[in-house]
């Protein structure tokens, strides 16, 4: 299917490098004329516009870790993060309203009647949208106050003085660097010093207070816990008079201590008595004859009954020796065995005193061990009823203990705070004050009259190719060819009016 003339037309084809060259030299005077306009632009721009001047001050944030209120230890922890956050909350802290709004007053700023505008293209761009809301829109400043009119003012002052300032952070450092531009070099010096200096009292401030608001948070717990520590102290001292307790320690102690000696007391009566029944039980098996009397003899040390008993040996040994030589009814045997039968009653009588003095002795020490027994039962039930008191005992005292510690830590919070709240401590300090600068910033002239060429030859360059798609005139036979594909039967040449007939002829369309 053969292509219509109109479709060969739009066909693309290759071009080639010298038709680049043919284009540039054919639309010269575009490229110049856009290079010209373009430096002439930038070359304005760079002597025409205010210079501004721009100042840097240095700060360096030491690491400050934030630590409990009452124990004071530590609750956070290093790492990059929190440097981080630390260094982004400083950058905006430093920009913030509060901020700028003490640097404006310090400088006087909203006293000044200057533009503090900076940026030449936003200047013009504010101003255009200003002149633009004027003719479009009709404010009505009656129904706004003189509050609501300086706070707007205001506002739109800190907006110029923030988009003057910069803070960026030095890589791999606790540095910070605060810059500030304006058009006059000395504004832009004391801008940036004012702003160090208000940042570093604003950071103190919030310090400060938040001392304050943790002193007092800690003083009113401090009366809390001396109160509940003297409450607690007072139900102690009543239950010890209620209970009689001085100490619960020294009360068992001295209890354990009396069981234990009138325990040792006891069994030592106890085993006297016992002691003194074996006797008794003695003495009455052994009492019916003189073998069982001197078997009474070991049993009971009583020199008279020692004494009674030898003459009664004695005795009866002379009355066995009497007997031999003389008859029973002699006057020497009578008058013996009288004299024995009385030393034998003396005997008696002796033995039954001595057991009546030992079953006097057992009564008493029966009565001493009924005594220390009951004495006894009664301090272990002592005992028992302190081991009973013992727990609320050891309750109450642990609250007072426990509300004494914390108390005695409170209290030296206190006067730690008090002590940091009178050094005036900041972990911001001032490294390098900014300086009056030499010269400007910008325009860079140099920079924009080069970036000028630049963009110059590229935009001319452009507008030649683009003028040049835009241009569909058929100048030559090949383009006929090219575009129609059909023959070409004769040239219409185009004469030069300049020359006589029979001159030089030009055969360009």
């Amino acid at each position: 299917m053969q292509d219509t003339p109109s479709e060969s037309f739009f066909e693309e084809k290759e071009i080639h490098l010298s038709e680049y060259l043919m284009v540039f030299m054919k639309r010269k005077a575009l490229i110049i004329l856009v290079f010209i306009l373009t430096v002439l632009a930038a070359v304005f721009y760079s002597f025409f516009v205010d210079p501004v001047y721009e100042s840097s001050a240095r700060l360096i944030l030491d690491n400050k870790g934030s630590s409990s209120p009452i124990t004071g230890e530590r609750t956070d922890y290093e790492s990059y993060h929190s440097q981080t956050m630390s260094f982004n909350t400083s950058i905006k802290t430093i920009k913030s309203s509060p901020v700028i709004k003490e640097v404006i007053e310090a400088l006087n700023l909203d006293a000044e009647n200057k533009d503090l505008e900076v940026n030449f293209f936003r200047q013009w761009l504010s101003n255009l949208k200003s002149n633009i809301k004027q003719l479009l829109v009709k404010k009505d400043d009656s129904r706004l106050s003189l509050e609501e009119i300086r706070n707007r003012k205001i506002q739109a002052l800190i907006a110029q003085v923030q988009n003057k300032i910069t803070v960026e952070q030095i890589r791999d450092t606790r540095l910070l660097t605060i810059s500030a531009k304006d058009k006059d070099p000395k504004l832009a010096a004391a801008i940036a010093n004012t702003l160090t200096t208000k940042f570093m009292e604003f950071n103190l401030t919030n310090k400060m207070d938040a001392s304050k608001q943790t002193l007092a948070w800690l003083n009113q717990e401090l009366y809390d816990i001396r109160k509940k520590l003297e409450d607690d102290e007072q139900k102690f001292f009543e239950y010890k008079q209620e209970s009689r307790l001085f100490s619960i320690e020294g009360k068992q102690k001295l209890t354990e201590q009396k069981i234990q000696e009138f325990n040792n007391r006891y069994l030592e009566t106890r085993n006297k008595r016992l002691g003194l029944d074996a006797k008794i039980n003695e003495l009455n098996k052994n009492l019916g004859s003189l073998k069982g009397v001197a078997n009474v003899r070991s049993l009971i040390n009583n020199p008279i009954i020692e004494s009674i008993y030898a003459k009664v040996v004695d005795l009866e040994i002379e009355l066995s020796r009497l007997s031999k030589i003389y008859k029973g009814r002699h006057p020497n045997i009578v008058q013996t065995q009288t004299e024995l039968i009385k030393t034998r009653n003396s005997l008696a009588q002796e033995i039954a005193k001595e057991k009546e003095n030992l079953k006097s002795e057992r009564k008493v020490l029966y009565a001493r061990e009924k005594t220390l027994e009951k004495t006894l039962t009664e301090f272990e039930k002592e005992a028992l009823d302190t081991s009973s008191k013992e727990l609320k005992y050891t309750i109450l005292q642990r609250n007072v203990d426990t509300s004494k510690n914390l108390y005695d830590l409170m209290l030296s919070r206190i006067k730690e705070s008090n002590i940091l709240q009178t050094a005036n401590t900041s972990n911001i300090r001032l490294v390098e004050t900014a300086q009056i600068p030499i010269g400007p910033v910008s325009p860079n002239k140099k920079r924009n009259i080069l970036l000028a060429m630049v963009l110059g030859i590229f935009f001319g360059c452009g507008l030649a190719f683009f003028f040049e798609y835009m241009d569909q005139t058929v100048r030559t036979e090949e383009d006929i060819h090219q575009y129609f594909d059909q023959p070409v039967l004769s040239v219409i040449p185009k004469a030069d009016k300049s020359v006589a007939y029979g001159g030089q002829i030009d055969f360009q369309e």
